[in-house]
């Protein structure tokens, strides 16, 4: 809805209400008196009652002097606009209409079903949340220091395994260990066996026990 007066919250009388600048409304429904003399006798004609109805708040003028501004409800600036009887009372009775039904729509009270729902919605996100925070976490997360020595001592039995099992000579350790390494930098996108994620230490010792010498060569 566009803005054709500003509608703001106001305490009065203690509670937080939607409310209307009197100056503002004086301007845009364009009365011809005064404001003082509009508002004073708009208010006492509306039987309006201060702290309950409006509010004044006294400012100080540059120079000397002061003056007051009148923080309107709603309902009675919706009533005020009414008895001022120009052109643009009805169509400012009409966008304060809009603007109440809006509001309430904002504002309903939900039942306890659509409370479930929300809760259960709202919960159902917190956890997704914290599902990708927790999947963000254990891939950034590292081996650990003893991740890597089990690790590097599974790499360690598994080519000494291949020499023994199929009679390699002593030139081919070196060639095992490094492809065994350049396989798990592979599989898991690193640049180095110490930078595989803790959440995949699993799955790499799988992989080292399931190594046959024709993977390597």
């Amino acid at each position: 809805m566009n803005s054709l007066i500003q509608i703001t919250k106001n305490t009065i009388n203690g509670i937080e209400i939607n409310s209307i600048n009197a100056r503002e409304l004086h301007n845009i429904l364009e009365v011809k008196k005064a404001f003082t003399t509009w508002i004073n006798t708009a208010l006492e004609n509306a039987g309006a009652i201060e702290n309950e109805d409006f509010t004044k708040l006294k400012y100080s003028l540059e120079g000397s002097g002061y003056q007051y501004d009148y923080i309107l409800t709603l309902d009675m600036a919706k009533h005020i606009a009414m008895m001022s009887k120009v052109k643009k009372s009805k169509v400012i009775r009409d966008y304060f209409k809009k603007n109440e039904k809006s509001y309430h729509q904002q504002n309903k009270i939900l039942t306890t079903s659509e409370q479930i729902i929300l809760l259960a919605q709202g919960h159902q996100e917190v956890e997704q949340r914290l599902t990708q925070i927790e999947l963000k976490i254990d891939n950034e997360i590292t081996l650990t220091s003893a991740q890597k020595y089990h690790l590097k001592q599974l790499v360690t039995k598994k080519v000494m395994d291949l020499k023994q099992n199929h009679n390699m000579g002593d030139d081919w350790i070196k060639k095992g260990y490094q492809r065994i390494w350049k396989k798990l930098k592979n599989t898991f996108i690193v640049s180095s066996y110490m930078e595989i994620p803790k959440v995949n230490f699993d799955d790499a010792c799988i992989i080292v026990n399931k190594i046959n010498l024709s993977d390597l060569l």
